[in-house]
């Protein structure tokens, strides 16, 4: 806006910008952008100000006017513009006189450097001065207002106007998109809020007061407000003439009987008709001044008129509602929020400022009751009024002009005299709050009856009408309504309202300012009626109470909500588990419920197969049944290594069972499926509370006509360690005795010695000892794994007992050049009749044309998975090798159509373990650099996001690789790589590089992970070469090697004296596969026995969606066939048959000791658990280690502490293990580095931990 000319007198020209600094940039000084700057605007300054004149009607007001010239580089505020400017605020001061000031500005100019930032500090200073002499300062927001100013005196008026469409803002949309978006334009646009930093998003958020449509409305507006504010400041010895014709209310209007439920009539006037009716010149000043607005409440200033010559400028407020159903929801139904009172708590400081009296009108059923009102302080923001209005230095006059609803209505009703229409109410709580909770009703009919009736009686009971609170001395007076008159026309009300109004107004305005906050405490101090009674009457009362026989009616027995175990355990979850859907913790699209079954017949075959052969004339007839097939024979993996490799072995036997039965059918040609072994023996105990050998036997009776494999680790068994020889051995029996038909054998450094005992015992059994031939490097240019080494190894296999030979290439190394090789390196040890079975990975995206190629070269059977399970760390697409096959010699004779079903079920299936994928979206030859294992790749990504590392992914792959080549190059596979893999996220967490471990003093005081020392003390074997001697003494630090076959070295196990002692130690009998489960993983195996009895024994019945994702409210799932054992421990059920339905009902509010109460539905049951509300995300608890204190013993990593060795008071010594912290399957040993002894422990077992967290302190 540009003032107009005439008389308007410029001030302070004398000062003008200058180079002081004598800066250049780019070939460019800046006293030439002055001097060009000059040349435009013919200013010296991009600041003018102006002694004008304001016109409105025959009425004028002399201001200061600041004007920013655009044009005068960029409206900036440099040295002479905060100097202008800040005279202009002095003279304003100085000559009482309201001051103008209109920006347009991009902020603060650097070409003066930090001196040009000073000068908002230093009209700030002005600003303030300006305040407390209770003169206006209105500011006019022009296109742009940016940077320095806007964060400065333009927001520091009493009043921020501006026009429709003017930018405003603080930072510039380019500042934000170079530094926050990295000036990606797409990014920016897509996250930036609509009409961002325009003149109506500013008011929106309550930053403006007002917004105009036209510059041309400006000046009347300013006008209008500077008057207001500079109006009578004095109230003494006024007589105010009423200005309409007052009419006393009739007997008949002052008997008529309230009705709360008239104060909410739409027709009745509401706080806008009063307003527009009674005062005149009103000026809506908008939102809170920081952050907010609210559609309810709002006010400004305005003029009362009272005769010709008599205006009185006063702040009104009040709570609108609306008249329509539209107005009403625009209006948040009179409900208001914390914008709304913080709105009314700057214009009533506003009035104290400025010596205004203050009037508002009451009309609302309560404070807005909703999430985002609490979040933004709703109580605060009332309580924060109602001392504000405490102390307010002015006349205030509050009239109730509907429904005036317990705090929402109080927080803008602390008047100075307080009025209220006759057919309002007022009161602590709605009628209908108070006989919802008061009432007590047999039935919906009696409540439909009876509740009315309640409302009215309690209404009148708790004293919520206008005489009442005038008896009580709420009110001061009771302003009756003429009952016959709408919002349309309304005269005698208003007429009752206008002298209610003008009568306070003249008795208050006799008061002085401390005689006003007086009269206020005095009113609200009197408030409460009570009894004092000595302490004889107290103790008198209470022996009197004690000794009178109640006659009260015995209350209902409540039903019984004692929830059950399983119930307990779900509840906990539904706040805690790590993907809980109700915390938002679920992936945004994760199913609900699982998939069905894939509809198949399950139909029985009388077809020759290797499972038929096998049963019928056992393995060595069924090898040469292989051998005899012209097809090439095809292994499903879907069940075991795909989901390791694709999906952290997270599939649940649940999920596992329902695909057996369909590949039963749909596969029933194929050779076999893999389903056992591996990592899932762990991952079933330690990660999905369920018992592995339940899987085994439900996948077998799911699958009665195709073989079963498993993956077995030779001596390793299905652990990540050496186990007694008789733990292989009486393994295998319980294996084949509960459904296993083929054993795949291997060793993790190709090791017949490691491998011999299970070879025999599996041979004992009648079962298929399939030995392998773990693949690594390549073997057409190494010259460590060639083919002599692999014809050596066939050959010793072969002569140990293999029935077949597998061909692991657990990397997906193998490349299409490479498989002749590798065959003829095989037959030329095994001979022809040992069957050969190629088992791979796709990792590279090369795996399909090496299964080709492998097929054509003679390959009896090959490893592929189910397309959806497939590719990708996973096996090659069976469906797609089966496709490609059609018509082609050695064609597998299956058709890839009829294999949709499955196909279908297992992409359902794999939707709900989302949050376990890998992340990779394409197969990588980066492979080939740092050969991690398919099965392991999955496995790692989890636990190095678990542990905090899920951004330096790159490293960790490129650490796997180092770590390796540190090693000496060794065969990679479970458990050899584990300790690789360990080794690696250990390494990236404490910021080392592979070959820093033989750097003494970057490693000393580091605890390696026990994997990676128990490799190097043998007890895993030996690679054919041994390791690195230099590697082997940094890490083992004079620790002896073992020099004996791991296994031998150790003391067989007596399975009778575990079972007995397992037993007594969990109180239930241990079959022969638990004790066994016991032997080959103690700790995980107490863990699940430990859940099973603590939480619940049910998990693995659950629907997946439930188990990993917890419950939403509302959702409901079923468990079907529960075992009656279980049911009866859980649920109190016996009936194994009996299908059992949850509901989720109600997760209840926050309450005492951060605990809700949730709410499940079993069947047609309520059950109410207590369960503690999650620390924030993040949050951790405990105190941290301080680094520079050597008494502190942190934790080393982020984790949990899985053992605890020490007490309080314990004398260690240097080295001690003190604790165990692990990350999924990753443990370090925590040492003592010193001797001295235990102070304070900080942590026991099962804590979660953060690294640097401290766990104790040693003195």
């Amino acid at each position: 806006m540009t003032v107009s000319g005439g008389n308007d007198e410029k001030m302070f020209e004398e000062v003008c910008s200058t180079n002081f600094l004598e800066f250049s940039f780019g070939n460019r000084s800046y006293s030439e952008q002055i001097a060009d700057a000059v040349r435009k605007t013919k200013n010296h300054c991009a600041v003018t100000v102006y002694l004008k004149e304001l016109k409105h009607s025959n009425k004028s007001l002399r201001v200061v006017w600041v004007q920013h010239d655009f044009g005068f580089l960029g409206g900036s505020l440099g040295c002479a513009e905060g100097e202008k400017v800040t005279r202009a605020f002095e003279y304003a001061t100085a000559q009482k006189m309201a001051i103008i000031v209109a920006c347009k500005t991009g902020g603060a100019r650097m070409q003066e450097g930090t001196l040009s930032l000073m000068q908002m500090a230093k009209v700030s200073v002005a600003v303030e001065s300006q305040r407390r002499a209770r003169l206006p300062f209105v500011s006019i927001l022009e296109d742009p207002t940016y940077g320095g100013v806007s964060a400065s005196y333009a927001m520091q008026a009493d009043v921020k106007i501006a026009t429709k469409g003017v930018r405003i803002g603080f930072a510039g949309p380019g500042v934000i998109l170079n530094t926050m978006f990295e000036m990606d334009q797409a990014a920016y646009d897509a996250a930036c809020p609509n009409e961002f930093q325009s003149a109506e998003f500013c008011r929106e958020h309550g930053a403006l007061d007002l917004v105009l449509n036209e510059h041309s409305e400006l000046e009347s507006t300013v006008f209008g407000i500077c008057m207001a504010l500079l109006g009578k400041k004095s109230f003494s010895s006024l007589s105010l003439p009423a200005v309409v014709k007052y009419q006393a209310p009739t007997a008949e209007e002052m008997a008529k009987e309230p009705d709360y439920a008239a104060s909410r009539a739409i027709t009745r006037p509401q706080y806008a008709d009063f307003r527009d009716a009674l005062f005149y010149g009103y000026i809506e000043l908008s939102g809170d001044g920081q952050v907010g607005s609210d559609p309810c409440i709002k006010g400004g200033v305005a003029f009362l008129h009272v005769s010709n010559d008599t205006d009185f400028p006063c702040i009104v407020i009040g709570c609108g509602k609306g008249h329509t159903p539209g107005e009403m929801q625009a209006h948040n139904y009179g409900m208001p929020s914390p914008a709304g009172y913080r709105t009314a708590k700057r214009l009533m400081e506003m009035a104290d400022r400025f010596h205004l009296p203050i009037i508002t009108f009451v009309d609302t059923c309560g404070a807005w009751p909703s999430f985002r009102a609490e979040e933004a302080g709703q109580s605060e923001a009332i309580a924060t009024n109602l001392r504000i209005m405490a102390g307010l230095a002015v006349p205030m006059i509050t009239m109730v002009i509907g429904e005036g609803g317990s705090g929402g209505a109080l927080g803008l009703a602390m008047g100075n005299r307080l009025g209220m229409l006759s057919q309002a109410y007022y009161g602590v709580i709605s009628p209908e709050g108070a006989a919802s909770i008061l009432g007590r009703y047999k039935d919906e009919k009696h409540k439909l009856e009876q509740f009315p009736q309640d409302c009215y009686a309690l209404a009148k009971a708790q004293n919520i009408y206008a005489y009442q609170l005038r008896d009580l001395g709420v009110v001061d007076q009771v302003v009756y309504e003429d009952s016959h008159e709408t919002y349309n026309n309304f005269p005698q009300t208003l007429a009752r309202l206008a002298k209610f109004l003008q009568d306070a107004l003249i008795e208050l305005s006799t008061l002085k300012p401390e005689q006003l906050v007086e009269q206020r405490y005095a009113k609200y101090r009197a408030l409460g009626k009570f009894i004092e009674m000595d302490t004889e009457q107290r103790q008198a009362t209470l022996r009197k109470l004690e000794s009178e026989v109640s006659t009260k009616k015995a209350r209902p027995v409540k039903p019984d909500t004692t929830p059950c175990r399983l119930v307990t355990y779900l509840a906990n979850q539904v706040l805690h588990s790590e993907r809980a859907r109700f915390m938002g913790l679920a992936p945004p699209k994760v199913p609900t419920i699982s998939p069905q079954a894939p509809a198949v017949e399950n139909v029985s075959t009388k077809a020759i197969t290797a499972k038929s052969i096998l049963d019928a004339q056992g393995p060595q007839a069924m090898a040469k049944w292989v051998r005899s097939q012209e097809r090439v024979l095809l292994t499903d993996t879907t069940m075991r290594d795909a989901h390791q490799s694709l999906l952290a072995t997270r599939v649940r036997t649940i999920d596992l069972v329902q695909g057996a039965k369909a590949a039963n059918t749909l596969l029933c040609d194929a050779f076999s499926f893999e389903c056992w072994g591996g990592a899932t023996f762990d991952v079933a105990y330690r990660f999905l509370n369920e018992d592995p050998w339940d899987r085994l036997r439900q996948i077998r009776a799911a699958c009665p006509n195709v073989c079963l494999q498993m993956l077995i680790r030779g001596a390793n068994a299905v652990g990540y360690t050496s186990y007694p020889d008789n733990v292989v051995v009486r393994f295998v029996e319980l294996a084949a005795k509960n459904g296993m038909d083929i054993f795949r054998i291997f060793d993790c450094f190709n090791d017949l010695n490691q491998m011999k005992t299970c070879i025999d015992a599996v041979r004992k059994t009648g079962k298929v000892a399939e030995c392998c031939v773990c693949y690594t490097s390549d073997i057409t240019t190494s010259s460590v794994y060639n083919a002599e080494y692999y014809t050596n190894l066939a050959k010793e296999l072969c002569d140990a007992g293999a029935h077949t030979i597998a061909i692991k290439d657990m990397a997906g190394l193998m490349k299409p050049s490479g498989v002749v090789p590798i065959l003829n390196a095989i037959r030329a040890g095994a001979g022809d009749d040992i069957p050969i079975h190629f088992h791979t990975h796709c990792t590279s995206s090369a795996s399909l044309a090496v299964a080709m190629e492998m097929t054509r070269q003679g390959c009896d059977i090959i490893d592929f998975a189910i397309a959806s399970m497939a590719d990708l760390t996973s096996q090659p697409s069976l469906n797609a090798f089966c496709a490609a096959m059609a018509g082609m010699p050695r064609d597998p004779k299956i058709n890839y159509l009829a294999l949709e079903p499955l196909d279908v079920y297992w992409m359902k299936v794999r939707e709900m373990y989302a949050p376990f994928e890998t992340g990779m979206l394409s197969g990588s030859a980066r492979v080939y650099d740092h050969e991690i294992p398919g099965g392991q790749y999955a496995n790692l990504f989890v636990q190095c996001k678990s542990m905090g590392l899920g951004d330096r992914w790159e490293e960790v792959l490129d650490a796997y690789r180092d770590v390796n080549q540190l090693f000496g190059d060794i065969v990679k596979v479970t458990p050899s790589s584990k300790c690789v893999g360990d080794l690696a996220l250990f390494l990236i967490n404490k910021n080392l590089k592979a070959f820093d471990i033989l750097d003494p003093e970057k490693t000393k005081n580091i605890d390696y992970p026990d994997s990676v020392v128990g490799l190097f003390e043998g007890r895993l074997g030996f690679p054919h070469r041994g390791f690195p001697d230099e590697v082997t003494s940094a890490i083992l630090q004079g620790k002896p090697k073992l020099t004996i076959r791991p296994s031998s070295a150790l003391p067989p196990a007596d399975f009778t004296k575990t079972q007995i002692e397992l037993s007594d130690k969990y109180g239930v009998q241990l079959d022969d596969e638990r004790v066994m489960a016991a032997l080959l993983y103690p700790k995980v195996f107490d863990d699940y026995m430990n859940f099973c009895a603590t939480n619940t024994a049910a998990a693995a019945f659950l629907p997946t969606p439930i188990f990993w994702y917890s419950f939403s409210i509302g959702q409901t799932a079923t468990i079907s066939k529960l075992p009656s054992e279980i049911a009866q421990k859980e649920l109190g059920s016996t009936l194994e048959s009996e299908e059992i339905t949850l509901t989720l009902k109600r997760v209840g509010p926050l309450k005492a000791g951060r605990m809700r109460t949730i709410v499940f539905q079993v069947n047609d049951k309520e059950q109410h658990v207590e369960v503690k509300n999650p620390a924030a995300e993040g949050e951790f608890d405990g105190p941290m280690a301080d680094t520079s204190n050597p008494n502190h013993l942190p934790s080393p990593m982020p984790g949990m502490v899985d053992k605890c060795h020490i007490e309080v008071g314990q004398s260690v010594v240097a080295g001690q293990e003190l604790f165990i912290v692990s990350a999924l399957k990753m443990e370090v040993k925590v040492r003592a580095p010193r001797d001295g002894k235990i102070d304070k422990l900080y942590v026991e077992a099962r804590d979660k931990l953060v690294e640097g967290a401290l766990m104790a302190v040693i003195s």
